[in-house]
């Protein structure tokens, strides 16, 4: 336990020194640039989907457990998007994906920096990059969000056969698989980006610690945000009408600095990922 907390001290020391406060602040920007846009188009989706009711309940549910603040106003927001012309849709998706895009960047020039290793891409082939790994993070999200959905409506009808004696067990059951389900994908959506998002690719066993460090942590600040913000922050009185967008733009700053300080704990636990094949081709040209 000791050597766990030692590592996360030098963890989080690492990270200011690789300044990753810095990185954090750009990916936090692109990130609320992303999440609206978003926003427009799944409630766009659903709203034009006959069965999308279902799936926008548990999204809803979601991101009232998540967001730390404004929860009320984001999901307004959601379910009062409707039709849209095709036009705006095409548009809108291509500036999420590009901002979406800018996060990744952020996130890659930072674990780059956990590594030691030399930029060696191309600004295009890293944009390019940056957007394979928005839309493979985009498929645990959804598979997750379908199954989540497919099964609330299963307990929606299995709840009436049921005795009324077990019904609360079962619904204590679902509530539990929820957020197991939501844990998972958090981690494989974490270990994903940082498999594929520096020049060598890292290996599984090497970016799990990190992922899952990352995960609990996320968790961990957004209800400590949350507790925060009910009994002690208020942003509207000092940001007026601004004060959801800055408080969503902290917690998405602070959850870009866990993503970053879960490299570095990553490259803590296994240094020999730090020399890459790109590295040691440098060092050794130079001599």
């Amino acid at each position: 336990m000791l050597r766990l907390l030692r590592l996360l001290g030098i963890s989080f020391g690492r990270a200011f020194v690789h300044d990753a406060f810095a990185i954090a602040k750009a990916s936090a920007y692109s990130s609320i640039l992303t999440f609206f846009p978003g926003l427009v188009i799944l409630g766009s989706i659903l709203a034009n989907w006959r069965k999308g009711a279902p799936y926008l309940r548990e999204i809803s549910y979601a991101l009232g457990s998540i967001l730390p603040a404004g929860s009320p106003t984001v999901l307004t927001y959601l379910k009062g998007a409707g039709k849209h012309p095709v036009g705006f849709l095409v548009t809108t998706s291509f500036i999420t994906l590009w901002t979406a895009s800018g996060v990744m960047i952020s996130w890659m020039e930072g674990f780059r920096r956990c590594y030691e290793l030399p930029k060696t891409w191309g600004l295009v082939k890293e944009r390019l990059i940056a957007f394979m790994l928005v839309i493979f993070a985009l498929v645990p999200m959804t598979f997750s969000t379908i199954l989540v959905a497919v099964g609330s409506k299963f307990e929606t009808r299995l709840l009436p056969y049921l005795d009324p004696d077990f019904s609360p067990y079962v619904l204590l059951m679902w509530g539990g698989l929820r957020w197991v389900i939501a844990t998972l994908t958090s981690i494989a959506v974490i270990a994903l980006i940082y498999h594929n998002a520096v020049p060598r690719t890292q290996p599984w066993h090497s970016i799990i610690p990190g992922s899952v460090f990352a995960t609990i942590v996320w968790f961990t600040v957004t209800v400590g945000f949350r507790y925060y913000l009910q009994h002690f922050g208020d942003f509207n009185t000092i940001y007026g009408s601004l004060g959801l967008a800055l408080a969503l733009l902290v917690w998405m700053y602070l959850i870009s600095l866990v993503v970053l300080v879960g490299a570095e704990f990553n490259a803590l636990l296994f240094p020999r990922a730090m020399l890459g094949k790109e590295l040691t081709a440098i060092n050794s040209s130079k001599s």
